[in-house]
């Protein structure tokens, strides 16, 4: 006797809620290492926000000068605190 599984239609939407609030703890403590990784002073690459997404969560340092921390300038080199706290995490980083 042989048997097949076909997952239903809604199966990736139906673990993605079972799994929704691992997502949001996983990525609010992303967000606090990345505060506690970012060097500029003055909290010029702050805040750090975690917002909830239909695909799951995303993490984003929203301050004016963010991008240069986090990719570097001509004159800075990148010191990648989002990255760095991804990677911390055993998570792969994707930018978007």
């Amino acid at each position: 006797m042989a048997g097949s599984f076909e997952p239903g239609g809604d199966f990736d939407d139906t673990v993605r809620e079972a799994v929704r609030e691992q997502v949001r703890e996983v990525s609010e403590e992303i967000g606090s290492a990345c505060e506690g990784n970012i060097g500029f002073p003055g909290a010029r690459s702050n805040p750090v926000e975690v917002s909830d997404t239909d695909r799951g969560c995303t993490v984003a340092m929203t301050g004016p000068f963010a991008h240069i921390e986090e990719w570097g300038s001509v004159r800075s080199g990148p010191r990648a605190p989002l990255r760095r706290a991804v990677e911390a995490s055993g998570l792969e980083f994707h930018e978007i």
